[in-house]
This record gives C-alpha cells, sequence and structure tokens, in this order.
C-alpha cells in the first residue's frame, strides 16, 4: 500500500512540476483599472454666438473617479454680455464656479468601462462686474433725456443645482456627453440702481430657477493603475 501511494504522489509531482496548468480548475487573467481625470469642453456655449449674440461664453470641467462610479465635479466658466438697446447699454464680466458630486447609475460596468448614466449634485458660485451707460428715461410730456450711468460693480450670486445625463466614449478615452440642469438661486447681492441681466453660470437675473442644458466633449488622462483584479477567463 505504501509502494502505491509512494507511485502516485511521484506522478502527481511529476504533473505539478512539468505541467503546472495541470491542477487549476479554470484559467485566469489579470486586468487593470486605468483612472485619471476627464476633462470636458462644452460645446453648447458655442451656440450662443447665433442665437444670444450679446453673450460670449466659455467652460470646461473636470471629474476623476475617487471610488466605483463616485465622480467628484468641477466645472469652470467665463462670460462676457455687451448688451445696446435703444433706452441704454448694459456691459458685464465675469467667471464662474460649480462643485459637486455625480453618482453613475450603471450597475455593474466592466473593469474597463467608463461610460456614464449620472444623476449630480452641484454647488454654484458667480462673480461678476456689471455696469450701465447711455441711459435714456422716456418721457412723453418733457421728452426723452439722458440719466447718469451707472458706474462698474461687483455682483455675487450663489445657488445649488441637480443635473442628470449621459457621458458615451466614442474612442478610446475620448467622450461626449449632454445634461439638464435644474439651478435655485440661493443668494445674490443687490445694488440700488442695476440688477444683472445674466448671473454668470445660472440664467435670467431676475429669475430665482433656471432651466441648462450642456452638450461637451471630453478627453480621460489615462494616468492611474489600480490594485489588479482576477477575472475568469471567457
Amino acid at each position: 500500500m505504501k509502494r502505491i501511494l509512494k507511485y502516485i504522489f511521484s506522478i502527481l509531482l511529476i504533473l505539478y512540476i512539468f505541467f503546472p496548468g495541470f491542477s487549476q480548475e479554470e484559467p485566469v487573467k489579470e486586468k487593470f483599472r486605468i483612472t485619471g481625470p476627464r476633462i470636458g469642453f462644452d460645446l453648447s456655449r458655442l451656440s450662443l454666438y447665433y442665437f444670444e449674440p450679446e453673450r460670449t461664453a466659455f467652460e470646461i470641467s473636470v471629474d476623476y473617479e475617487i471610488k466605483r462610479n463616485y465622480y467628484p465635479t468641477f466645472e469652470f466658466g467665463l462670460q462676457d454680455i455687451t448688451l445696446e438697446k435703444s433706452y441704454y447699454n448694459y456691459l458685464s464680466e465675469g467667471y464662474y464656479f460649480r462643485l459637486g458630486m455625480d453618482y453613475n447609475f450603471q450597475k455593474n460596468p466592466a473593469i474597463d468601462q467608463y461610460e456614464m448614466v449620472f444623476f449630480g449634485f452641484r454647488y454654484g458660485f458667480s462673480k461678476q462686474d456689471h455696469s450701465a451707460d447711455n441711459i435714456i428715461i422716456a418721457d412723453d410730456y418733457w421728452g426723452d433725456f439722458y440719466a447718469e450711468s451707472i458706474p462698474k460693480s461687483t455682483f455675487y450670486g450663489h445657488w445649488i443645482e441637480l443635473s442628470a445625463g449621459i457621458r458615451a466614449e466614442l474612442f478610446k478615452n475620448f467622450f461626449v456627453g449632454w445634461s439638464f440642469r435644474g439651478r435655485l438661486l440661493l443668494f445674490k447681492s443687490k445694488h440700488p440702481s442695476i440688477e444683472p441681466y445674466y448671473i454668470h453660470g445660472f440664467g435670467r437675473g431676475n429669475k430665482r430657477i433656471s432651466l441648462g442644458f450642456n452638450y461637451s466633449i471630453y478627453y480621460r488622462l489615462p494616468l492611474i493603475k489600480s490594485k489588479p483584479k482576477i477575472l475568469p477567463v471567457p
């Protein structure tokens, strides 16, 4: 009996040395999740040249997956307004930013899957300087007359917003995406003589609720390789 066990042990040892995959039930392979910041440019701002030529705007965004499906997001923009009306001229320039988080609702995406169907939350802040001149006050009795110009002053606005949308990968690391935005104004500074025509990054200055739409292109910088995961070979 001992001799039989000895022969069996010897055969198994030879198989293990010369055929290391013999004892594995299922071959495996390694895959790595490569993460990095995704930088976006808002193409929808280009449409302002046709639909609202008085506005010039530029916006970029950055997001990064800190945890599976959780993406902190930062958005920054610049905007200028030159409005020439029959009874006044209005000028405004400034910047804004939004800071928040997006959550990807896709269930169990593949390890190399970076597309998103997301819902997000943002806090927004705007700082701008605005002024008005060539102000004409209409009067049917005495006739129209010029009023004093309103010198440049600084305006601040704060709001929160909810967003929902998608980001699809067209080519490796290149994405396109769109999102709808619903915004609620929390606070805006006041001036006794002038109201903002447009709160940069938010919407019309006389509204407390604003809706928005973004269409952007993105490039993801593949910089960080995460801990490998062992997956069965399909």
